[in-house]
This record gives structure tokens, sequence and C-alpha cells, in this order.
């Protein structure tokens, strides 16, 4: 039974603001166009922010129906407002509705900070973030599920062709995800020369991280011996490749897997312990539960690569909260 991976790599084509933007969305004088300025200015960012971004900012475009930059600086807080009432209306999430208005936010400052726009319509404090019920974030897993995991990738059909490959490599996946918090398209992306020996300490650098700068991570020393063993079992079967993570299948065998690739393979092992789980609940299940063996805020925070300790926060579920509430120990008057 083959494996449906989705192995193709993410398409990087459409640079910011180009999904089809409208031909007028220029500003008045010489200059870059803001398309153009707009790509200078967030290509240091990853392309699945860039993409973000233009979707989010194509979205209020087609809505408002902007032609011409002047449509923008003419936006008020009430129709600023409006658009955030229609996100409502269609039923988005409030974390995605956070997103887009951050987004959105993000290109118009970028905008008015390279002159494009007079002021930023965007720069007003009295559009709030939607309020995210604590339990809405996506979950973390136990350890039992973990293993249960980790029982499943031995027991799932996989391509008999490939099956003692796809074993190794999607446990190994699996292990890399938790053990080091990465997204799925910073595994995806990983290159056998990210992986280093730092003195006594073994490490890995993350290249395509959301931030878009380079980032080292700390690895399990068991977790560094296993990527050994795995790239040389990759060479015994001749699938000589730059990638730690690569596709198996006979069409891209060697080449990159996708971001989607990655979950599809966790969403699969979940499926089969009857879990409908992404590869994100391994990065959530290794924060919370470093956040709960008394891992200190600020060092969580930076190995989970997040701007902000806010955001690290929100993985520890608010059941625990609950549990460990610092009022229990104040004495009863």
């Amino acid at each position: 039974m083959d494996v449906k991976e989705g192995d193709h790599p993410d398409s990087t084509r459409n640079p910011l603001l180009n999904v089809n933007p409208p031909e007028s969305l220029k500003p008045s004088g010489s200059g870059l166009n803001p398309a153009e300025a707009l790509e200078l200015a967030f290509q240091e960012y990853s392309p699945n922010t860039r993409r973000a971004y233009s979707r989010a900012f194509h979205q209020l475009q087609q809505w408002a129906e902007i032609r011409e930059l002047r449509d923008l600086e003419s936006f008020d807080t009430l129709k600023l407002l409006a658009y955030k009432q229609k996100m409502r209306d269609e039923g988005r999430k409030p974390a995605t509705i956070n997103l887009h208005l951050s987004a959105v936010r993000k290109i118009c400052a970028v905008l008015h900070e390279i002159g494009h726009l007079q002021k930023n319509p965007f720069d007003t404090r009295l559009i709030r973030t939607e309020r995210v019920a604590e339990g809405s974030q996506k979950g973390s897993l136990s350890l039992a599920q973990l293993h249960a995991l980790i029982d499943a990738n031995e027991r799932i059909e996989y391509d008999r062709r490939n099956s003692k490959l796809l074993i190794i490599r999607n446990a190994l996946l699996l292990k890399f995800l938790y053990l080091t918090a990465a997204r799925r398209s910073e595994a995806a992306n990983l290159k056998w020369e990210d992986l280093h020996q730092d003195g006594e300490f073994q490490v890995v650098i993350l290249q395509h991280t959301k931030s878009g700068e380079p980032q080292k991570l700390k690895l399990r020393k068991e977790l560094f011996e296993e990527l050994q063993s795995w790239q040389t079992t990759l060479k015994e079967n001749r699938i000589n490749c730059e990638w730690v993570f690569p596709s198996l299948s006979y069409r891209t065998r060697g080449g990159k897997m996708s971001g989607k690739g990655v979950n599809d393979v966790i969403s699969r092992l979940g499926a089969a312990i009857g879990l409908k789980i992404s590869s994100h609940y391994l990065r959530h299940t290794a924060i919370t539960l470093a956040l709960e063996l008394g891992e200190p805020l600020q060092k969580v925070q930076s190995y989970a690569r997040h701007a902000s300790a806010n955001t690290t926060i929100r993985y520890y579920h608010d059941q625990q909260f609950l549990e460990k509430n610092p009022t229990d120990r104040l004495p009863m008057i």
C-alpha cells in the first residue's frame, strides 16, 4: 500500500503581494511599486510567512476594492472594524482573525516606513485582538500516546518495497519533531550539513525558520546517534541525498519532502491510534511538558523560538493552571 506523503516541495513562486494584485496598486511618483518594495522588505522571512502575508493582504484588497494606495490611506477605524466583523461572520476562528489582522498591520507598517503610505491606517489601539480560549490551542499528547505512535509506526502497512526505510524515517521524524519542538517546514528543509558536533555537544542549525534567521538547537545525544545511523542506512540503500528526511516514494525517491508531506506522516500515525493530529501536536507537547517539568519560561521561550513569552505560555493549558494555582499555598484567613 503506497504512502501518500505529499512529497512535492512547497512552491515559493508567489512573491509577497503578487497573488493577482490589482494592476493599478501603485504609488504616485517614481520608485519601486509596493509589491517590489515589500518583496525586498520581507525577503528574509520564510516562504510560508510571505505567502500568509500575501493572502491576508489580497483578501483585504478584494473586500475593500483597494485599487490604489490612497484607498488604503482613507481606511478608517470603522471600516477596519467592519472588516473584522466580516471575518467573524464567516465563522473564522479568533486565532485566525488575529493572525490575519497582524499580517495586514505588518504590511501597512512596512509600506508606511518605506514611504509608500503617508499614514498607517492599521496603527490604532481601538482594534483589539480576539480573545482566544486557552483550551482552543492545538493540544499536546501524553507520553503514553507518544509511545503508541511509535508502536503504530511498526504496524502500519507501508509500501512493501520501502517499508523498512519508511519505518525508520517516520520514527526518527516523530522523535525529531518532539525532541526539538521543530515546525514541519524546519524538519522538511533539514540537511545533513545542518548537523554538527560543537565541542562536547551535538547541535542542529535550523536554516528555514519562521523568523527567517538560522537558529541553533542542541540535540539529544541518542537522537544524534540515531540520525547518523539513518544516514548510513540511506547510503547502504543507494540513497545519497542532502535531506535528513527525504521522500521515499519511487517517483521522488531521495528528493525533498514538503511540509505537507511531514504533516501527512504524523497525521497517518495519529489516525492509526484513533487520534486526529498534525505535526504541530509534537511541538506543543514538547513545550507543554518542558513547562510542566519546571523549566524556566524564558528558557522554554528561547528553545521554542517564540518572539514573545505570551506565545509560549499559551501552550500551558488552562487545566494545568487550575491544578497548580499559586494561590493554593497561601494561608487561609
